[in-house]
């Protein structure tokens, strides 16, 4: 029978208006394409699934401006208008009001020079949905004119995508239907009272988008990846699909999910499951943590193009090439950087994470000496932190004199890069470098390409260690797998250390509380500054203790020898955080539409 097609071809992918979900799972847009033309074959129908890539959401790049996403303790926004500082005041209405360089939601900015059309997580969530589910409505019975294998893989994208679009609206607002079919007048559903209930559908369309799809779509074997031979590093792979399965089996055991009294209080058998499908991930051959001295290419490339390691599991597909300088940029200190953009690294997430080179924390380790806070430490802190006197320009150019002073970061009291004495300096006393080279400033002009991704290597062996600490213990481990909690955690640090001196002391060894603490420290420290921190943070029902409220700086001064001395925390913000936090609330009209789907609580 030949039905009308939905609008989704036209543009559901780059939505511009804010509307309630119904309006994105109940259209009926008048075209002149129908199903069968869209599914008449696999390169047709793939191009229907290829705008399903453009929906995801690019934390790194997802606001219609500067997107820093300093939603937890971790870092300190500069400008009052972000969302970020909307946040922090508790203000969480905000995530629907254009301006605010939210990336949840908001109307599309309409300057035709700026690719600001790009997916926000509200809408482009529910039109994934629909799109994925005419998809596997449609797919495999219209498909007349395709291989089984070619099938296989436009049915088992669209299996990942209705999967992850739930996962990612979760992720935020909390427990939804699990929207398994094309709506037309069925949809007042209701909104099931467990988070576990959708994440169970979740997971089972996870697992059939792992059993359909390929470890690697350049396989010769694999006919659908051949038309786009060595272009494929974005396509949906199994391994992304297991490790987003085994993501949302976390989830639905972590406190928060389980609506858990204290924050050591997991499901565990949702959190075996996890650590099964980590473990499955962990071994596939195509994957390996990137040499410590090749970290930075993890982050970013300074060759114009997106930096593709044995780390990728999963990201999203990007855009133009010279927007991904917003992210270093927004990192950047704005004295030497592109614009007057920047986030800063507060000194209390720096300080209670970035510990020393022991392996213990600053308030555990007997060589931590407040006078000298940056001697010793862990080696990641000079990896991805600027700290007073680093030099941060190699090339002044000609006027040197005039510029000698951007060398090396003055981050102290009266130094040139301290705010306020440069409106656009230092707020914390820190800026990070994770996501640039020295060499990306002013004066050097070293174009960068920097990126976050959704899942990586160093992300999965940490799930996999919490999960596996509350499935097998310290030292257990799943059938068949000869890595424990306590060996996934070691690994990681021996990149940056092969000796083992950074590894996991044994005082945090003496329980399991005590040791998902530390793995917690780790998870801050190796996915610092990548859009994990505020959702780690809430899913562990952490956020209304005062430490994780609290965004201070570092101030000091410098001697006549040029040491940095007489060092002082001060708090800059308090965010505001209750336990209505835990959850955005849902658009008003969405929980007045009908019985059955009520409000988030406190909202």
């Amino acid at each position: 029978m030949m039905k009308n097609l939905y609008n989704l071809l036209g543009g559901l992918c780059l939505i511009a208006i804010i509307a309630s979900c119904e309006d994105y799972l109940d259209r009926s847009i008048e075209t002149e394409l129908t199903e069968e033309d869209v599914f008449k074959n696999f390169d047709s129908a793939q191009g229907f699934v290829e705008e399903m890539y453009a929906m995801i959401v690019d934390y790194s790049t997802a606001a219609h401006w500067q997107h820093f996403h300093c939603y937890a303790e971790d870092a300190v926004g500069i400008d009052t208008w972000q969302f970020d500082y909307a946040i922090d005041e508790g203000r969480y209405w905000e995530w629907q009001r254009n301006g605010t360089g939210s990336m949840f939601d908001g109307p599309t900015n309409t300057n035709a020079d700026l690719p600001f059309d790009r997916a926000k997580l509200w809408p482009s969530s529910w039109a994934g949905i629909r799109k994925s589910n005419i998809v596997i409505a449609d797919a495999d019975s219209l498909m007349t004119d395709a291989t089984q294998i070619e099938k296989d893989a436009v049915l088992g994208q669209a299996y990942f995508f209705r999967a992850f679009f739930h996962h990612e609206i979760m992720k935020f607002w909390g427990s939804i239907p699990y929207i398994d079919q094309v709506l037309e007048n069925d949809w007042q559903l209701p909104r099931p009272l467990e988070w576990s209930e959708t994440a169970l559908k979740i997971d089972e369309d996870f697992q059939r988008a792992a059993d359909l799809l390929p470890e690697d779509w350049d396989d010769p074997a694999w006919t659908p990846g051949q038309k786009s031979q060595g272009q494929n590093m974005f396509r949906i792979t199994k391994g992304a699909a297991l490790s987003l399965k085994a993501k949302n089996l976390l989830y639905a055991a972590s406190p928060l999910m389980q609506n858990s009294a204290g924050t050591y209080d997991y499901d565990q058998e949702l959190a075996k499951r996890a650590a099964d499908t980590f473990a499955e991930v962990i071994k596939m051959p195509q994957y390996s943590l990137v040499p410590w001295d090749e970290y930075e290419t993890v982050f970013y490339s300074t060759q114009g193009r997106y930096p593709n390691t044995s780390e990728h599991i999963f990201s999203q597909s990007g855009s133009v090439g010279w927007f991904q300088s917003f992210l270093p940029t927004n990192w950047q200190l704005g004295a030497i950087g592109q614009n007057n953009l920047a986030s800063f690294p507060t000194h209390n997430y720096i300080q209670h994470n970035f510990g020393m080179n022991d392996g213990l924390s600053c308030e555990d380790s007997p060589s931590y000496d407040p006078a000298n806070p940056w001697d010793n430490r862990d080696p990641r802190l000079y990896k991805w932190l600027v700290l007073d006197g680093d030099q941060m320009v190699q090339n002044l150019g000609a006027a040197t004199g005039e510029n000698e002073v951007h060398r090396y970061a003055q981050f102290h009291s009266s130094g040139e890069h301290r705010y306020p004495n440069k409106g656009n300096g230092s707020r914390t006393g820190y800026v990070a470098k994770k996501w640039f080279p020295i060499g990306f400033n002013n004066f050097d002009n070293q174009g960068v390409f920097a990126w976050r991704l959704h899942v990586r290597l160093t992300d999965v062996y940490l799930m996999y260690a919490e999960a596996a600490l509350v499935a097998y213990g310290i030292n257990g481990k799943p059938d068949g797998f000869d890595l424990s909690a306590l060996d996934a955690i070691n690994r990681i640090r021996e990149r940056a250390v092969p000796d083992g001196s950074l590894n996991v002391q044994p005082q945090y060894l003496t329980g399991t509380d005590a040791f998902m603490d530390e793995i917690r420290r780790e998870r801050a420290v190796e996915l610092s500054y990548e859009s994990h921190r505020w959702m780690d943070i809430r899913r562990w029902k952490l956020g209304t203790q005062e430490k994780y409220k609290l965004k201070t700086e570092l101030v000091f001064d410098r001697n006549s020898e040029g040491k940095a001395i007489n060092f002082v925390e001060r708090v800059l913000r308090t965010k505001v955080f209750e336990e209505k936090h835990y959850w955005l609330p849902f658009p008003k009209n969405d929980t007045e539409l009908y019985e059955g789907f009520p409000q988030n609580p406190g909202w």
